[in-house]
C-alpha cells in the first residue's frame, strides 16, 4: 500500500501543471473516439495493424474533425513533461462477473472501483509514460459451475488446459497494476522499449483474436517502428515482442510453471497505390518459462514450426510451443465514412492458410463501420462485428487444441487468469451491434451483443440443441464533457440462458457504472 500511496501522492502534487497528455486507458470513452478520429482525418499518421496504448502526437492541422478538441501536439516538442488524465471509475454487477476490454480490471459481482493516472515525458531520444492503476473488487459470491475442480474451484470448469479464472478467491481485494507504463528510446522511425501497456493487434473493434485489452498488459520488451514508415510503395509498421505471462493464484500449486515465455510479431502495410487499404500479419508463440532457450528469441519471425524436426522433443513432439497467427485486411473509404475488415486466424500449428482444408483450426472476425455526418461536427457511428472461435468441421477427424488452451503449456493463452485477446472465452462466438452519437458535448451509445459460450465443449459433451449456454446483453453509455472533465454513465442488462449448460438455469445480470476523467 505504501507504493500505491506514493503514486497517488505524485499525481496530486503535480496536478497544478498546465499540460495535457493522452493515453488510451482500456475501457475508457477515448478508445472509441480515437477510432473515429482515424476514419475522419485523412492526414493522420494512422496505425495500420497495431493499436497502441499510448497515442501518437499529431499537429492541429492534421485533425480537421476533433469535436472534443483533444490536444495531441505536446509530444511534438523535443523535450516535455506532462500529467496524464486521472480516471476514477466505479461499477456494479448484480449477479455475476462481467466486463470486457477493461485491461487488468476484474469486474466481479458487486462493486469495483479503480483509479488511474500518471505522468509522461520526453528527454532527447528517451520517451516515458508511467500510468499505473489501483483497483478494489468486492468480488462477491455467485453461482460457480457445478463441474468445478474441488481442489481448484475457481479454475475454468470445462477445460483443464487453461488458466481462465471464474472468481478471484473468496474475499474482496485491492490490486495494483503498472497499467500503461512504457519507457523507450526513439531514433527517427526506429524504437526499442520496455512496456506493460495494452495493445490491440488487427482490425477488430470489440473482440480481437490474438492481442487485445481483456487482460493486464504483458510485461515485454519490443523493437521496431515507432510509427508507420512512409515509402514510395506505401507505409509499413512492424514490431517484435518478448515478454512473460503470469499464472494466476488459482490454477495449480506448482511454483515451477508460474511464468511462460511469450513472443510475437506484428507487420502492417498500407499500399500507396490503393487508398485506404491496410494489410497485416500477426503471430504469437508461448511456451513454459523454465524451458526457454536462446534459439527461442526469434521463433516468431523465422519459423512456422515450434522446433526443428531434428530437435523435436520425443515426449511433446511439436507442442513445446503454442502458436497463433492471423492475416487481416481493413479497407477504409474515408469519403463516405465506411470501413470493412476481416481477420482470419490459425491456431496450434493447424496448417497453413492454403491447401485442401484452410479452415482447419481457424478463427475469424468480420466487421463493418459506417459514419453518418450530421451538422456541426456531429456524427453517428454504426458498427457490426462477428467473431467465431469455434471449431470447423475438420475437427471431426483432425484434432487441434481449443482456442487459447494447450495440452502441454497448461495455462493456455492467458495472463494472470484473464484472456489476452477478446474476452468472450474459448471456442465461443459473438455478434455485436453498436450505435454511437458524437458531438462536442460528448457521446451517447447503445450496444447489443449475443455470445454463445464454448461450442467445442458443447458439441463434444452436451450436443443437445436446447442446452446452449448463451448470453444476450444490451448497454447504454452516456459521456458528457465539462471543460477539462469527462463524465461517463453506464447501464447494462445481460440475460444468461442455460448457464453452465443447465436447462432453464437463467440469470439476469444488471450492471451500472460511473467514471470521471480529469485533464489537468
Amino acid at each position: 500500500m505504501a507504493r500505491i500511496s506514493i503514486i497517488i501522492l505524485t499525481i496530486l502534487i503535480t496536478s497544478s501543471l498546465d499540460v495535457i497528455g493522452q493515453v488510451l486507458y482500456p475501457g475508457s470513452e477515448l478508445v472509441d473516439y480515437y477510432k473515429v478520429l482515424e476514419l475522419k482525418n485523412k492526414k493522420m499518421d494512422q496505425r495500420i495493424n497495431i493499436s497502441p496504448g499510448i497515442l501518437y502526437s499529431y499537429s492541429k492541422d492534421s485533425l480537421t474533425w476533433n469535436p472534443w478538441t483533444i490536444d495531441f501536439s505536446n509530444s511534438n516538442q523535443s523535450s516535455y513533461f506532462e500529467v496524464l488524465p486521472t480516471r476514477l471509475t466505479t461499477s456494479y454487477n448484480s449477479k455475476y462477473p462481467r466486463g470486457y476490454n477493461d485491461g487488468a480490471l476484474w469486474q466481479g459481482k458487486g462493486l469495483t472501483s479503480s483509479l488511474q493516472g500518471g505522468i509522461s515525458g520526453k528527454y532527447g531520444n528517451l520517451e516515458y509514460t508511467i500510468a499505473p492503476m489501483v483497483y478494489f473488487s468486492q468480488n462477491d459470491n455467485f453461482q460457480l459451475s457445478p463441474d468445478r475442480d474441488e481442489n481448484f474451484p475457481y479454475r475454468y470448469a470445462y477445460n483443464s488446459n487453461i488458466d481462465y479464472v471464474q472468481r478471484y478467491g473468496e474475499d474482496s481485494f485491492v490490486k495494483f497494476d503498472w497499467g500503461q507504463m512504457d519507457i523507450r528510446a526513439v531514433f527517427n522511425w526506429f524504437t526499442i522499449g520496455a512496456s506493460t501497456q495494452n495493445m490491440v493487434w488487427g482490425p477488430a473493434q470489440v473482440t480481437p483474436i490474438i492481442m487485445g485489452n481483456q487482460s493486464a498488459g504483458i510485461p515485454h520488451v519490443d523493437l521496431g517502428t515507432h510509427r508507420p514508415v512512409e515509402t514510395k510503395i506505401g507505409n509499413f509498421e512492424m514490431k517484435v515482442f518478448w515478454g512473460l505471462l503470469k499464472e494466476s493464484d488459482f490454477f495449480d500449486e506448482d511454483s515451477d510453471n508460474n511464468n511462460r515465455y511469450w513472443t510475437g510479431a506484428s507487420l502492417g502495410y498500407s499500399p500507396s497505390f490503393i487508398n485506404g487499404l491496410y494489410l497485416g500479419v500477426n503471430r504469437a508463440f508461448y511456451k513454459r518459462g523454465n524451458e526457454f532457450s536462446a534459439k527461442d528469441l526469434f521463433v516468431s519471425v523465422w519459423t512456422f514450426k515450434s522446433v526443428d524436426e531434428e530437435d523435436k522433443n520425443p515426449n511433446t513432439g511439436n507442442d513445446e510451443f503454442d502458436q497463433m497467427g492471423s492475416l487481416m485486411i481493413r479497407w477504409s473509404f474515408e469519403e463516405v465514412g465506411f470501413e470493412s475488415y476481416f481477420e482470419l486466424a490459425k491456431n496450434d500449428f493447424g496448417g497453413g492458410f492454403t491447401g485442401l482444408e484452410p479452415e482447419h483450426a481457424r478463427a475469424y472476425t468480420l466487421g463493418f463501420i459506417k459514419l453518418i455526418d450530421l451538422s456541426n461536427d456531429k456524427l453517428i457511428k454504426l458498427t457490426y462485428e462477428h467473431t467465431s472461435l469455434d471449431r470447423a468441421k475438420t475437427s471431426l477427424y483432425r484434432n487441434h487444441n481449443e482456442w487459447f488452451t494447450h495440452n502441454y503449456v497448461k495455462q493456455g493463452y492467458t495472463h494472470d487468469g484473464q484472456l489476452i485477446s477478446g474476452g468472450i472465452g474459448p471456442s465461443s462466438n459473438t455478434d455485436h451491434f453498436g450505435f454511437q452519437y458524437y458531438s462536442s458535448k460528448g457521446k451517447f451509445s447503445a450496444t447489443a451483443q449475443r455470445i454463445r459460450f464454448d461450442d467445442d465443449y458443447f458439441f463434444s459433451n452436451i450436443n443437445v440443441k436446447e442446452l446452449h449456454d448463451m448470453e444476450w446483453a444490451g448497454e447504454l453509455n452516456y459521456t458528457r464533457i465539462y471543460d477539462n472533465n469527462r463524465f461517463n454513465l453506464h447501464f447494462g442488462i445481460a440475460y444468461r440462458q442455460n448457464i453452465y449448460y443447465i436447462l432453464d438455469e437463467n440469470i439476469v445480470n444488471l450492471s451500472a457504472g460511473i467514471s470521471w476523467t480529469h485533464l489537468f
